[in-house]
């Protein structure tokens, strides 16, 4: 039986590696299996950019659902807001951790965005209700960008106030 992370406790905060096998299966690590676990049983997968995988409790992706709508009454956000909530619900599927801590891939999913026994980098959201996925290109792509000039990039945060 999976231990059980206390509701409150902290959760993992860095990028850590998965993995996406051949028969479609996203396996994540102890550490993200136990804070799921604390999340509830079935949740939302999808892709919203059709670049990263998303996984939400269903009360978060309900969530994402109705500020989207919401998003959808202003003229300018309608067309980008109903395409979103079209692909994230064409792309998506209910899902819940097996016994070994995977996830089942829509196979509609794993095709639109090439993941077929990739390894990939995945780290939870910040409302620590999902679970992001992205492919190891899109993560050494984001890594070598963030390396263009990563003093520059700190010296502007700290004067925001980043300690």
């Amino acid at each position: 039986m999976t231990e059980q992370l206390q509701p409150g406790a902290p959760v993992p905060l860095a990028y850590y590696d998965c993995s996406v096998d051949a028969k479609g299966r996203l396996k994540i690590p102890a550490d993200y299996v136990k804070h799921m676990n604390t999340l509830g049983a079935q949740f939302f997968l999808t892709s919203y950019d059709e670049l990263d995988i998303h996984i939400y409790t269903r009360d978060a992706f309900l969530k994402q659902c109705s500020l989207i709508e919401e998003l959808a009454l202003n003229p300018e956000l309608q067309d980008d807001a109903e395409d979103t909530l079209f692909r994230m619900r064409d792309l998506g599927a209910d899902v819940s951790l097996d016994t070994d801590g995977r996830f089942h891939l829509p196979p509609v999913l794993r095709q639109r965005l090439g993941l077929t026994e990739l390894p990939s980098a995945c780290h939870i959201g910040k409302d620590r209700d999902h679970f992001v996925v992205m492919t190891a290109q899109r993560y050494a792509a984001m890594r070598d960008k963030s390396r263009v000039k990563p003093a520059d990039s700190a010296k502007r945060m700290r004067q925001l106030g980043l300690r």
